[in-house]
C-alpha cells in the first residue's frame, strides 16, 4: 500500500481503534508540552497581549493562529502514536478559547476530550491546562494553586487534578510552568524556589492523608533536574525524578540543551501491587525530525520554533514535548 494511501486508512481508522479499546485500556500516554505563546487574535485589555494580534508586532494572524492549532494537534496525534494521550498537560495557553479552537478546528474534537482551564494572574496571560478523555480518565476533584512570589510579582497557578484510572485507581496530577530564567537565572532562582515549596506543601497535604497515593508532577519547571528547586522537592517528598530522556534536552539556549521539561514521579508507582505502573520507570522526549532544524550558529539541531525573535517562521514551539505511559501489569499476559 503506498505512503499517502496507509496514512489515510490509518487516519480513519483512529476512532474505530479508541471506541474498541477504551474500555479495556492496557496501555495509555500522559503528556506535557509547552505550547510556546497560543494566543487567540483578540486583544484582552487585562493581560500584555498586544504582539499577538493582527496589528501587533509580530502580526499574529488568524490564518497564523489556525496553522498553530494544526501544529499541536500534529503533536498530541504523534506523542500518542495514532492513539492520542489520555493526558494533556499544556503551558503557555491563552484562555479556554484557544483550547475549544485546538478541539474544534483540528480532528481532535473526534476523540471527545474535555478542557479543565482557569485564567491565571500572569501579566502576560498564559496559563496552564489540561485535556483528557473521560473514556480512559475520571476527574474527581481539580484545584488551582496560586504561587505567591517573593517579590508579589503575578504567575502561572499549579494545576491540581485527582483522576481515577480505568481500574479505579486514583492518581493525584500537577502541571507546572515555573517563573521564567528571562531576568536571569540567579535573580529569578528564588521565585521557582517559592513554587517548588508551594507544590511539597500541597502534595505533603495529599500525602498526609494517602500515604502511598500515586503522584505524577510534569510541567515546565524552568529549572533542570540538578537545579535547587528540584532538588528541594526530591529531598523533601518520596519522588524521582524520572527525566533521564534519552534525548539532549527539550529546551535549548544559546547552544546549550536543557531539562526543563520533567516527570516527577511518587515510589507508590514503582510497588508490585499497582495494578498500573510507568513504563520503563522513566520518561520520554518526543523528538521527531519535523519538531527540529538545523543550528546553524552552535551547530547540532534545536527546536523548531514559530518565531525566532520577531520573525515568523511558522514552526511548532521552543519547547520538546514530554511523555510517560501507563501500562497495567497485571494484564500483560492477556497482551501476549
Amino acid at each position: 500500500m503506498p505512503v499517502l494511501a496507509r496514512f489515510i486508512f490509518f487516519f480513519l481508522l483512529i476512532p474505530t481503534v479508541i471506541t474498541a479499546q477504551s474500555s479495556t485500556t492496557k496501555e495509555m500516554t500522559w503528556m506535557f508540552y509547552n505550547a510556546e505563546n497560543m494566543f487567540d487574535v483578540q486583544d484582552d485589555s487585562l493581560t500584555r497581549d498586544e504582539a499577538f494580534l493582527p496589528d501587533g508586532d509580530r502580526y499574529w494572524t488568524y490564518g497564523r493562529f489556525l496553522k498553530k492549532l494544526n501544529h499541536t494537534y500534529k503533536v498530541i496525534v504523534g506523542v500518542g502514536e495514532w492513539n492520542p494521550p489520555a493526558v494533556i498537560g499544556l503551558a503557555e495557553i491563552e484562555n479556554r478559547y484557544v483550547l475549544e479552537a485546538l478541539l474544534r478546528e483540528t480532528p481532535l474534537h473526534r476523540f471527545g476530550y474535555e478542557i479543565i482551564h482557569k485564567e491565571s494572574t500572569d501579566a502576560r496571560g498564559i496559563d496552564v491546562a489540561l485535556l483528557f478523555r473521560p473514556d480512559l480518565v475520571t476527574i474527581k476533584t481539580q484545584e488551582f494553586i496560586s504561587v505567591e512570589l517573593p517579590n508579589g510579582r503575578k504567575t502561572r497557578d499549579i494545576l491540581y487534578v485527582h483522576t481515577e484510572l480505568p481500574s479505579r485507581e486514583p492518581v493525584h496530577l500537577y502541571v507546572n510552568h515555573w517563573p521564567s530564567r528571562y531576568s536571569g537565572t540567579k535573580v529569578s532562582e528564588q521565585s521557582r524556589m517559592q513554587a517548588a515549596i508551594t507544590l511539597a506543601t500541597h502534595i505533603q497535604t495529599v500525602l498526609a492523608s494517602e500515604p502511598d497515593a500515586r503522584i505524577l508532577a510534569t510541567g515546565d519547571f524552568n529549572d533542570s533536574p540538578e537545579d535547587a528547586s528540584m532538588q528541594y522537592l526530591i529531598e523533601q517528598l518520596p519522588l524521582e525524578n524520572v527525566s533521564d530522556y534519552q534525548f539532549e534536552g527539550t529546551h535549548k539556549h544559546q547552544g546549550e540543551w536543557g531539562i526543563l521539561d520533567q516527570w516527577l514521579v511518587s515510589k507508590s508507582w514503582f510497588a508490585r501491587t499497582s495494578r498500573w505502573n510507568v513504563e520503563g520507570n522513566r520518561g520520554h522526549v518526543y523528538h521527531p525530525d519535523w519538531l527540529l532544524e538545523s543550528d546553524e550558529t552552535n551547530l547540532g539541531f534545536k527546536p523548531y520554533r514559530t518565531y525566532v525573535g520577531f520573525r515568523y517562521q511558522g514552526g511548532f514551539s521552543d519547547h520538546l514535548p514530554i511523555f510517560i505511559r501507563l501500562i497495567s501489569p497485571s494484564s500483560m499476559s492477556s497482551l501476549k
